[in-house]
């Protein structure tokens, strides 16, 4: 098979929420090495920006444990940040995290770096407690700056932290209120199961029809606010989470080792569906369905290495059904038994690389955006 040429890709980044099965903190019992199972019930609260979760993680012994979110609908204005050895149990799809319709406004003069204040065109819908994203053009990837607004003075927004660089108004410079659902950086053995979250807007599109779910100005967020976005997690598990029309990529996980994302299902988020990021290696991507996002099924970046993407159905997606492979560093990662259709490029766009292997897939009617312009794929059955 003629590989395909190599193109550029801009990453975007996605989030997912928590379900769960209600157990009382009254009944809650140590269980084993000093864990503890506790319900977000005790904790819930219309005050508090993640609906109560954060406090019942905060809440779990140093040891960990379990924190159940029982079925309803809990509303996020900042990231569930979890801890090492943590495991949010959800009920399935009857326990949903929405993030509330996005405010989004553009600057009106630099953002300077080592600045902790930041002026819009306007203010409206953004409130003290808001987690938000602050780009501009050349903000792409990790430079996406994330602050809490501490407070909204007229047309300005007060940060809880200093800005790390400047974003300029000029080169399209904006703040948004989007986040991910669920983060961590550097915490390991975490098990996440049964996880649905629904961006309302998305909700509000299952209900009534087709929207645009991106910014107003069509710019694509990137991967450090996918849904659920992971960084050098060990032993993790994602486990029968749904993610539908995140403002970026559905699950993001960069760096780290022996990590699991299965049964989960992935859908119309703006960027990529699935995306074992840099530096990833030793991890499994299986069971899945990652359908009708605005960017690559499956997108494997830099420095990934034996990475198994396998049984996964990746549908109708507007760029490749797995993207990237071999790019900058990607070894010995294995594609197998795949269903990859009606993307709209290239089935499995593939560069130099080294090592890897692309078996047993079924892999047709591709290239939909431009029909014969992308491989369709069939090489590959």
């Amino acid at each position: 098979m003629k590989q395909p040429t190599m193109r550029t890709l801009i990453l975007t980044g996605v989030i997912v929420a928590i379900c769960a099965a209600g157990v009382g903190a009254a009944e809650a019992a140590a269980t084993g090495e000093g864990r503890s199972t506790l319900s977000v019930a005790d904790f819930a609260s219309a005050d508090s920006p993640t609906a109560g979760i954060q406090e019942a993680i905060d809440t779990l012994p140093e040891s960990g444990g379990t924190a159940n979110i029982p079925p309803g609908e809990y509303v996020l204005r900042q990231s569930i940040r979890l801890r090492s050895n943590v495991t949010l149990q959800g009920a399935g799809p009857t326990t949903i995290l929405y993030k509330k319709k996005h405010a989004e406004a553009k600057l009106t003069v630099a953002a300077l770096q080592g600045s902790r204040t930041v002026q819009v065109t306007s203010a409206a819908g953004f409130a003290a407690g808001d987690q938000v994203a602050i780009r501009d053009r050349n903000a792409m990837g990790w430079n996406v700056v994330q602050a809490m607004v501490t407070a909204v003075k007229g047309n300005e927004l007060v940060l809880d932290r200093p800005m790390p660089r400047t974003c300029e108004a000029a080169r399209m410079g904006f703040v948004i209120h989007c986040f991910p659902a669920i983060t961590a950086n550097d915490a390991s053995r975490m098990v996440i199961k049964d996880l649905a979250v629904k961006d309302d807007t998305v909700r509000d599109l299952a209900m009534y029809g087709p929207l645009d779910v991106r910014s107003k100005w069509g710019v694509i967020l990137p991967f450090p606010l996918a849904a659920i976005h992971l960084v050098a997690a060990t032993d993790s598990r994602i486990e029968g989470c749904t993610v539908t029309g995140w403002l970026s990529d559905g699950i993001s996980l960069q760096r780290g080792a022996n990590n699991t994302v299965t049964k989960c299902l992935v859908e119309k988020c703006t960027g990529q569906g699935l995306h074992p990021g840099g530096g990833l290696h030793d991890s499994l991507f299986s069971h899945n369905v990652s359908r009708e996002n605005g960017d690559d099924g499956l997108y494997f970046c830099a420095n990934v290495q034996r990475v198994t993407v396998s049984e996964n159905e990746l549908i109708g997606n507007k760029a490749n059904g797995v993207g990237g492979l071999g790019d900058a560093g990607d070894k010995d990662n294995t594609v197998t038994k795949n269903l990859i259709s009606g993307n709209g490029m290239h089935g499995v766009q593939m560069a130099e690389g080294d090592s890897n292997t692309v078996v047993d897939n079924t892999v047709s009617n591709n290239s939909q955006a431009a029909p014969g312009q992308y491989s369709v794929g069939d090489q590959l059955k």
